[in-house]
């Protein structure tokens, strides 16, 4: 029987230990921030009054979810190893500064997972990041609308 190893090809591209410990930097980073994210969302979640911001704030949150167990499998997939991150709390003092945050972590998620992406060759990791990256510019987006519908009620 043979055995493919599809992440061998990710190896022989990558021969600078500093590319992997980068890649698992920034999965161990982005894992760190869809944790936040999470704990953030359900936060916003109960400060939201509309079904509108209920759907767009449950929608980021599901997404945030799968991004955070695919980062999950992936490293494990690579490494084989349990990552060890922790999340981070955020604080804020009403629904419009917490989704002008949300808003602000979404486009920088979205930069940092776009670096990942073209830094890498290995379709699998590029699918990954990829995902990630367009939920998190959609994710911006709906956080814009909601906030820009706060400014004017």
């Amino acid at each position: 029987m043979y055995y493919h190893d599809p992440y061998a090809t990710y190896y022989r591209e990558q021969p600078k230990t500093g590319s992997i410990r980068k890649l698992a930097n920034d999965l161990l980073n982005g894992m760190k921030g869809e944790a936040t994210a999470i704990h953030f969302y359900t936060q916003l979640m109960q400060l939201a009054k509309t079904n509108e911001e209920k759907l767009y704030i449950s929608h980021a949150l599901k997404d945030e979810q799968a991004h955070l167990q695919q980062f999950v499998h992936l490293y494990i997939s690579l490494f084989g190893a349990q990552p060890v991150y922790q999340a981070e709390s955020k604080t804020f003092s009403s629904f419009a500064k917490g989704l002008k945050i949300a808003r602000e972590d979404e486009f920088e998620a979205y930069e940092q997972y776009r670096n990942t992406y073209l830094s890498t060759h290995d379709q699998h990791i590029r699918d990954v990041f990829f995902r990630a990256m367009t939920d998190e510019i959609e994710h911006a987006l709906r956080f814009s609308i909601l906030a820009l519908e706060q400014a004017r009620s």
